[in-house]
């Protein structure tokens, strides 16, 4: 097993070149040409939107990590928790005072956004070290892992930084229950082709994760399409509008009757649209009504068509949710009892006398639905995604 306590940047590393940056505060200057001119763009983000990033809503849960330590996640993640025993641990270890060598284990807890459980955006992780007293660290301890472009921002917990394409969040705390450090990394890679901007506001979104571990700010408020695009990273919300302003031309002019359109950025691919022929919704829902009543080969046979959008022969349930549907696909032992579920979500669109069948993936998370469902409500009202641009 690999020792991952120090955080370096390893796993980063490429042979490429490096521009010279000059960095104040918060801005990064960086080049870009403009006819035969180069002009200079400055990465920045104010306070103001600091601030108000760290102050969205996250719907916090207390969930129980590890023994007895309780960690305030979003409401929309995932953990996973693995203990580093002793014998993983160099022998030459240490961040600050805490001799890692001397301690018996540590767990390393990865959490993970519901949207993009199998395609991660970026990486987060908290070590929880036990037993501990509470003057072994400070921020510093942690930069020296660290190699340090520009910083956007610093604490005395915490440290936002860069290094050329890859973002990176740092941040500690103390928990005096259990005399515990929290030490809390997220990273979003240079490998990702989202840009700079999208980047550095998923960095303090980040920053907003690290500082809610102790938090108890606990809240469990329904969120509308506003509320996601108010509350979540630039990075979610412009990829799905990228996606949907795909749809637009398809839905206007290039899709034809049984053809489908499955737009990918960056290797993710989320959604599809599929044009059916009008008179096809209700032969849709029945198929769907099939599948829910156990007969999936009588399904298959009156709209085989449907089958290419989703076929399965375990338990399912049709849910109904204002202009969408959700399907829930449950997987059972022999005995009867479920042991897992999976989701999709659907709602039809009608468009210029024509009619399209608008779908997420089949294995939707349950944590994920919700964003999908009011994704899909506004998008059937609205025919976009833009609060600004309503029609």
């Amino acid at each position: 097993m690999k020792n991952r306590f120090r955080f370096k940047l390893e796993k980063y590393k490429i042979a490429y070149l490096i521009l010279l940056v000059l960095a104040i505060g918060c801005k990064r200057v960086e080049k870009e040409k403009e006819g035969n001119f180069q002009i200079e763009k400055k990465l920045e983000i104010s306070s103001q939107e600091i601030q108000r990033i760290l102050k969205t809503n996250a719907n916090l849960e207390s969930v129980l990590v590890s023994d007895d330590i309780k960690l305030s996640l979003p409401g929309n993640y995932y953990f996973q928790t693995q203990t580093i025993e002793k014998e993983y641990i160099d022998k030459d270890s240490k961040i600050g005072k805490i001799d890692l060598a001397s301690i018996d284990n540590y767990d390393l807890v990865q959490i993970f956004n519901s949207l993009f459980i199998k395609n991660n955006i970026g990486e987060e992780e908290i070590m929880v070290i036990k037993n501990q007293g509470s003057n072994l660290l400070n921020i510093n301890d942690l930069k020296k892992d660290y190699r340090i472009e520009t910083i956007y921002y610093q604490d005395k917990n915490s440290l936002v930084f860069s290094d050329d394409d890859t973002f990176t969040t740092v941040h500690f705390d103390y928990d005096l229950k259990t005399k515990s450090y929290l030490i809390y990394t997220g990273s979003v890679s240079w490998t990702k082709k989202f840009n700079k901007e999208e980047k550095l506001d998923l960095a303090f979104y980040f920053l907003r994760n690290a500082k809610n571990l102790l938090s108890n700010n606990l809240t469990e408020k329904e969120f509308t399409w506003k509320d996601y695009i108010e509350n979540r990273p630039k990075i979610e919300i412009n990829l799905m509008k990228y996606f949907f302003n795909n749809f637009k031309k398809e839905i206007d002019v290039f899709l034809s009757i049984g053809e489908s359109s499955e737009p990918a950025f960056d290797d993710y691919s989320m959604i599809k649209l599929y044009r059916i022929n009008q008179d096809k919704e209700a032969q849709f829902y029945q198929y769907l009504n099939n599948l829910a009543e156990g007969k999936p080969h009588e399904a298959q046979q009156n709209a085989k068509w449907a089958s290419k959008l989703l076929y399965t022969d375990k338990k399912c349930t049709l849910i109904p949710k204002e202009n969408s549907n959700l399907v829930e696909i449950i997987s059972q032992y022999y005995n009867g009892e479920d042991y897992a579920k999976e989701f999709m979500v659907f709602s039809i669109i009608n468009k210029n006398n024509k009619s399209f069948i608008l779908k997420s993936n089949n294995d939707l998370n349950e944590k994920s639905t919700d964003f999908y469902v009011k994704m899909f409500n506004y998008y059937s009202k609205n025919n976009t995604l833009d609060l600004s641009n309503k029609k």
